[in-house]
């Protein structure tokens, strides 16, 4: 009867540890990334009242806590407004580094960028990962990109010149083109009407300054306004030639670069996504520009893709890939140690880290814009509270009716 008492303890102990357990999956409802934990008992070893080996007449001596795992489930996605904000979808972690570089892991996504330019989650850990063309794993920082300038080499123009204008009529068109500095410079074309019917003389000159040399200097339209033939003072007499690309050269700069391919600049007539060029009888106006120069750039904005490759975007309209997040995986995820802040570390019984990028090696995509919730599920938590609520009853009722019993067998004497 007396040890009716302490395995009736041993039940309020465990149920007790147990509405620990529950009580921390409850308040962590709403917390990103955060695993519940999931209470197993074990009962305790049994003693014989034969004295034998058998294992007959075997009274138990109680319930203990066997383990509180962590349930590693996949919770639900919330949508966010920043781009910063990631989640994975399937398994692995994010890693972390704090200021003394120990490393961590964890499913919270909710990442920055902190005043020195390295990403960071919400307790300032930085998130690791591969800097371009880098195979070491490493903090990620965008504090000196830039989008180095790329000069101007080919260009193009879509206009109509109208077949109504008279001899000597001008009509204009000019665009931004950029040297190897990044430096914008006018260039601009002048089309000058000639006497022969269709004919337009073409100059082009640089910030005002007129070609060192351009191989043609003029375009010629047939009855039906479409661009016939080009040419320049040595062909003319001939009727000139088939559409080929204009070329134009320029040389001493003030700034000491140089523009297009060795201070040449090509006008594409001959590709298949040049602009058209005709000679009907409209209004003379420029359709399109294009040239594949632009300048230097600042980083405007930053998105993540599903492996992890952080792209950013630049003032000067360019794109380039500033790193890629790295994940991590272990043989056995249920060693993991909490440590808090929604980390966990790695142990003994996890096994070590292994790291690679999102979507190999069996790990989840990355998905922006989003932060995983906590797997708590609120039903089910209930449940077991009620569950547990009962046994510690229970339990409680074991220790009043074996004092009662105890109390009878005390006034037995009477």
């Amino acid at each position: 009867m007396g040890s009716a008492l302490w395995i009736a303890i041993s039940g309020l102990n465990a149920s007790s540890k147990q509405m620990d357990v529950i009580g921390n999956n409850i308040a962590n409802s709403s917390t990103m990334g955060f695993k519940t934990g999931k209470t197993y008992f074990a009962n305790v070893l049994s003693q014989s009242l034969s004295g034998g080996a058998s294992g007959a007449m075997q009274i138990g001596q109680g319930v203990t806590v066997a383990d509180v795992a962590t349930q590693f489930s996949q919770g639900s996605l919330e949508s966010t407004s920043s781009g910063l904000d990631l989640a994975i979808d399937g398994g692995g972690f994010f890693v972390v580094e704090d200021a003394e570089g120990s490393q961590y892991f964890t499913r919270a996504g909710a990442f920055h960028i902190d005043g020195d330019g390295y990403l960071v989650d919400i307790g300032n850990n930085r998130v690791q990962g591969y800097a371009p063309s880098s195979p070491t794993l490493g903090d990620l920082n965008t504090r000196n990109s830039q989008s180095a300038p790329d000069a101007s080499a080919n260009f193009s123009v879509g206009l109509n010149l109208d077949a109504r204008t008279d001899t000597g009529g001008v009509f204009n068109s000019s665009q931004t083109v950029y040297d190897t500095l990044g430096t914008a410079h006018t260039l601009a074309a002048t089309y000058t009407k000639t006497a022969a019917a269709g004919n337009w003389g073409l100059a082009v000159t640089l910030d005002g300054a007129a070609a060192a040399s351009q191989n043609y200097t003029g375009f010629i339209f047939d009855g039906n306004g479409d661009l016939d033939k080009v040419y320049n003072a040595g062909n003319l007499a001939t009727g000139g030639v088939d559409p080929a690309n204009i070329t134009v050269s320029f040389t001493g700069l003030a700034n000491g670069a140089t523009i297009g391919t060795a201070g040449t600049l090509t006008w594409d007539l001959t590709s298949a996504t040049h602009e058209t060029i005709s000679g009907y009888a409209a209004t003379s106006t420029v359709k399109a520009l294009t040239n594949d120069g632009y300048p230097s750039g600042l980083l405007r904005s930053l998105s993540v893709e599903k492996d992890g490759n952080i792209s950013g975007f630049f003032t000067n309209g360019q794109t380039a890939s500033l790193g890629q997040i790295a994940l991590a995986d272990f043989p056995n995820p249920w060693g993991l140690k909490k440590m808090g802040s929604n980390l966990f570390s790695s142990t003994l019984g996890s096994g070590q880290a292994i790291i690679n990028t999102p979507g190999a090696g069996g790990l989840g995509e990355v998905t922006s814009n989003a932060l995983e919730m906590s797997n708590t599920d609120l039903g089910t938590e209930f449940i077991n509270m009620i569950t547990a609520q009962r046994a510690y009853q229970a339990s409680a009722k074991v220790i009043t009716t074996a004092d009662d019993m105890m109390s009878a067998l005390m006034n037995t004497k009477r």
